[in-house]
């Protein structure tokens, strides 16, 4: 499944997609502890997380990830938003939880 294809299926709201959205999703990862994310996350992998500050478009940029969605539908600040823009990180929010969104996932990829 592209992320093209994941935006769609799962109704996710995009933030920002200045990424390539042709990517092919290799699998995923869920956490909110940013080291915990930094070494585990795999190229490829979508990271499901509740953290809003700038420091997940760091870790996903250094792990390349395919897409970040922020669950529980957290307020991301602005110029987060703006440095995922600047940065073509693709930024997502959804309202579910993250384990509704690992569900979900666990049934598409």
């Amino acid at each position: 499944m592209t992320v093209h294809e994941l935006i769609q299926n799962m109704n996710l709201e995009v933030l920002s997609c200045g990424a390539d959205t042709s990517v092919m999703i290799e699998g995923c990862f869920s956490g909110d502890l940013l080291s915990l994310a930094m070494s585990n996350i795999e190229a490829g992998n979508v990271w499901v997380t509740v953290q809003t500050n700038v420091n997940i478009l760091g870790i996903a940029a250094l792990t390349e990830t395919s897409c970040v969605i922020v669950a529980n539908g957290m307020n991301v600040p602005d110029p987060v938003v703006q440095k995922a823009i600047e940065e073509k990180i693709c930024l997502l929010r959804t309202p579910h939880s993250a384990y509704e969104v690992c569900c979900m996932l666990g049934e598409r990829i």
